[in-house]
């Protein structure tokens, strides 16, 4: 009976000792996955390190592609209008084919004078831009920019401000009709923010005034009233022509009528009536070239030029030497 109990009981102490050993072993196996997260040098880490080398080297040639993209559209920029269809054949990212169009159509600022015979001419001259100061002035900026070619130092912001004619209107109502200043003596609205426009007589006035305090040396004239062809030959003796037409050469759109306070003219106005300076055509192309104050140097078709700018009452100046 002794011999029994005492083998029961090495029995469970060799038992006791089997079971001492392999508690650290398991207990070990509770923090394994804590313990390789914080381990740089396990198989864990070494693929994390790997995912990260690859994402690097993802984003350097994406940064190549992208930084590519603007040196070849620089390069369009430069093209003139002539080479926009010769450039847009050459491009084969369909989104450089997108913005194509945007980047060739004009040049904002001057390029260089050509001349041809009896039928092309341009006077190059440098480009004023409205924006953002002047979001309806484009006539006065028109005007700045045909100041500066002969030489004065005029500002759009300053002539806007202290030059120009400008008007609220003045409206009242006789037997249900608006009356209210013309267009044609006034800016009618502000230049820097809502405005409706103004047409010859009005720019003519403004001219003579910044110029007869500014030196003088020159002289303004009213062309309102001719034909193209006086426009062309102007140009073609040099001397760059204010004009009248519409934003883009779009047909002209019908907003507003009145009637003028002074003289009971009808005054219709129209939304997209716009202001350029004309500087150059091309009679074997068929195109005007303007210099515009919203979309810089750029050619339009000649045909649809004349017929905005019979539809904008043939409103035009010149500035000539005394």
């Amino acid at each position: 009976m002794k011999k029994e109990i005492s083998v029961r009981i090495g029995v469970i102490a060799l038992f006791a000792v089997a079971l001492a050993a392999a508690l650290p072993t398991l207990f070990s196996g509770h923090d394994a996955k804590q313990v390789m997260n914080e381990t740089p040098d396990l198989p864990y880490a070494e693929v994390q390190t790997e995912e990260k080398t690859t994402l690097s080297e993802t984003t350097e040639l994406t940064t190549e592609t992208v930084s590519a993209e603007p040196e070849t559209s620089a390069e369009i920029t430069e093209n003139v209008v002539d080479t926009y269809s010769e450039t847009q054949t050459q491009t084969e990212s369909p989104k450089q084919e997108t913005t194509a169009p945007e980047t060739t159509r004009y040049i904002v600022t001057s390029r260089p004078e050509y001349k041809f015979d009896d039928v092309s001419c341009y006077i190059d001259m440098e480009n004023v831009q409205q924006n953002p100061e002047l979001p309806t002035g484009c006539e006065v900026t028109a005007l700045t920019i045909l100041l500066r070619h002969w030489g004065y130092d005029a500002d759009k912001v300053d002539m806007a401000k202290n030059y120009l004619y400008k008007s609220w209107g003045n409206a009242e109502f006789r037997d249900g009709e608006k009356y209210a200043d013309s267009f044609f003596e006034y800016f009618i609205g502000d230049p820097f923010g809502r405005g409706y426009g103004c047409f010859a007589p009005a720019i003519v006035k403004t001219a003579n005034k910044y110029i007869s305090e500014n030196g003088g040396g020159h002289q303004v004239i009213d062309l309102s009233g001719c034909d193209s062809e006086t426009l062309y030959n102007y140009v073609a003796d040099g001397i760059p022509v204010l004009v009248w037409a519409t934003d883009g050469m779009i047909p002209p759109e019908y907003y507003e009528t009145w009637y003028d306070l002074e003289t009971g003219e009808r005054l219709d106005w129209y939304l997209n009536e716009h202001c350029f300076v004309l500087a150059g055509f091309n009679l074997d192309a068929g195109t005007v070239t303007m210099n515009d104050p919203i979309k810089g140097i750029i050619d339009y078709n000649m045909a649809k030029f004349e017929q905005r700018f019979a539809e904008m009452h043939r409103q035009a100046v010149v500035i000539l030497p005394v």
